[in-house]
């Protein structure tokens, strides 16, 4: 009986959206350093990525007799 009357008391108060912290925060305009650290994350992203579908592809390959 307890564990309804929680729930109800719960239901009846109001959400409260957590505030944004963007919307306290003043926008700064964009710099030519964040354009270049935005294209090096990037760049890193796609050559990680890269060595990951590389590395899968060797698993996949049939294991080769030695070769001497």
């Amino acid at each position: 009986m307890r564990q309804i009357q929680l729930r109800q008391q719960q239901q009846l108060q109001p959400v409260q959206q957590p505030a944004r912290p963007s919307a306290h925060v003043p926008a700064r305009a964009v710099s030519a350093q964040d354009v270049e650290n935005e294209t090096l994350d990037r760049a890193a992203a796609l050559w990680t990525t890269r060595r990951i579908r590389s590395f899968f592809l060797l698993l996949e390959q049939p294991p080769r007799a030695a070769q001497r």
